[in-house]
């Protein structure tokens, strides 16, 4: 475990007594009307941006004003950098649901920044946030489970309102937090969305919010989550035509991969073309990282603990990938329990070589039996958030109720990418395409176009004497090597 600098425990010291004594769990609303609903997020580089979504009931331009705390104590927003908000009708009847979405670029990293949304005569309230230290290897974020309701609408979502709140303030220094799903009832009900936003926003207009998509948000005709969409604002580096329902970041020493598995369902007619693409943008995208931790969020479960075909279908697609690219946590909803899996490598328990995954329910619909199988902890009939916090090569994960209670706790071992040299080629291969070499392999034990391609392009000159050595794992300093020759 690598020891944490004085400087980093300073910043997060500071951090924490600002969020505590200046925000008090408030949301970012308007003062006289205008902005509701604000939420955080990152589209762009964690480090040295911000992106602030929020609703008004009356389309007029409005802006993103964010200055350093430093600033806004000394002359408020006269400094501030000023971003311009699109302006959309989100609503799928075109009723006037004004949706509005901004990022703040040229941030410093590492710093805590004071904001606010609207226009000159309807600003909301100053907000905080703090930018992402890429060079920090202590990283703490949370995973909230399906939010979906069981009954009353208003109450449910207020109660978990209060558990978001209770994450906060137990973890005020939290990086982001991100979502399995299910976050409403009805992904066509504008007002559930807007209870939900109600809800979210007192701490997710300070902590940035991602979420992956569920099968209550794709219930639209052709399967696209499109009021989820409007009212969320993602990265857009997935897969062509699958932009912010794929999606990755990097945050400290956390690659954070979030995957839309519900594609697996039927609804959105996808082609065997279609997945094979899917399945190697998720190949690219872990190939290419280079964070100490990997942890990936669906919906659908890897291994389910109620019976599901279309958890069998995600298995069956994607749990080798993850196996054999390092992933180390998986977090998934759906089936409305908590559930811890062994550490699982081709559905058995391998403490070595297997991948965690955690179920999670953070809402007030929950099912009272399971499958335990391969389950190290199950717990019915609550809502729990999960703290996980990384420290160098050391991440912990802890389940916690509304009380405060821990009723779980784990130790996530770290993986290595076991990719061989000829599998991690050919990913960068077919990203690239699948261009066809123009000379014939000059290796004697590989003859395979990515491999040629890789010759030709500089990427992977092999071993000399021929050897391109296509079964030999794919080394730490061979894969930083060949990023650095992507990047020249």
């Amino acid at each position: 475990m690598r020891c944490l600098s004085l400087a980093r425990k300073t910043y997060l010291a500071l951090l924490l007594l600002f969020a505590v004594t200046l925000l008090l769990l408030s949301p970012v609303s308007a003062s006289d009307g205008g902005a509701f609903g604000v939420a955080l997020s990152w589209t762009e580089d964690p480090a040295t941006s911000i992106t602030a979504v929020w609703r008004d009931d009356t389309q007029k331009t409005e802006y993103l004003q964010v200055t350093s705390e430093a600033e806004y104590r000394s002359s408020g927003f006269v400094a501030a950098v000023t971003a311009e908000a699109s302006c959309t009708d989100i609503s799928l009847d075109a009723s006037g649901v004004w949706h509005y979405e901004a990022t703040a670029n040229c941030l410093e990293p590492g710093t805590v920044y004071c904001y606010r949304v609207g226009c000159e005569d309807a600003w909301s309230e100053v907000g905080t946030f703090h930018t992402d230290d890429p060079k920090s290897e202590t990283v703490t974020f949370a995973y909230m489970g399906d939010v979906q309701t069981a009954g009353e609408m208003e109450a449910d979502y207020a109660l978990w309102g209060e558990l978001c709140a209770a994450l906060y303030e137990r973890s005020p220094e939290l990086s982001f937090a991100v979502l399995g799903g299910d976050l409403t009832n009805s992904g066509i009900s504008v007002k559930m969305f807007d209870c939900f936003f109600q809800n979210a926003s007192p701490v997710f207009s300070h902590v940035p919010l991602f979420s992956t998509v569920g099968n209550h948000e794709s219930n639209i005709l052709g399967g696209k989550p499109e009021l989820f969409a409007g009212y969320f604002a993602f990265p857009d580096n997935g897969p062509e035509g699958f932009e912010e329902e794929f999606f990755s970041l990097n945050v400290g020493n956390v690659h954070l991969l979030v995957l839309n598995d519900w594609v697996f369902s039927g609804e959105q007619n996808l082609t065997d073309e279609d997945f094979a693409k899917l399945a190697d943008w998720i190949r690219y995208d872990l190939a290419t990282s280079r964070e100490d931790w990997q942890v990936a969020v669906l919906h659908v479960p890897v291994y389910e603990v109620h019976s599901d075909t279309r958890a069998t279908a995600v298995r069956e697609a994607w749990s080798g990938i993850f196996e054999e690219y390092g992933v180390d946590l998986v977090f998934e909803g759906h089936q409305h329990v908590y559930s811890r899996s062994f550490p699982l490598y081709r559905g058995r328990v391998d403490y070595e070589n297997g991948v965690t995954y955690i179920m999670g329910v953070s809402g007030s619909k929950f099912y009272d039996s399971s499958d335990e199988s391969k389950a190290e902890r199950v717990i019915y009939n609550t809502a729990t958030y999960e703290l996980v916090r990384t420290d160098g090569d050391t991440m912990t994960v802890q389940a916690i109720d509304l009380m405060g209670n821990e009723l779980d706790y784990a130790v996530i071992p770290q993986r290595g990418v076991c990719v061989t040299r000829l599998e991690y080629i050919e990913t960068l291969w077919r990203a690239a395409g699948c261009p066809e070499p123009s000379h014939e392999s000059p290796f004697t034990d590989a003859d395979s176009k990515a491999v040629t391609w890789s010759w030709e392009t500089g990427l992977i000159l092999g071993y000399g004497n021929g050897c391109f050595g296509p079964e030999d794992p794919m080394l730490d300093w061979q894969i930083d090597l060949v990023l650095g020759r992507m990047g020249e």
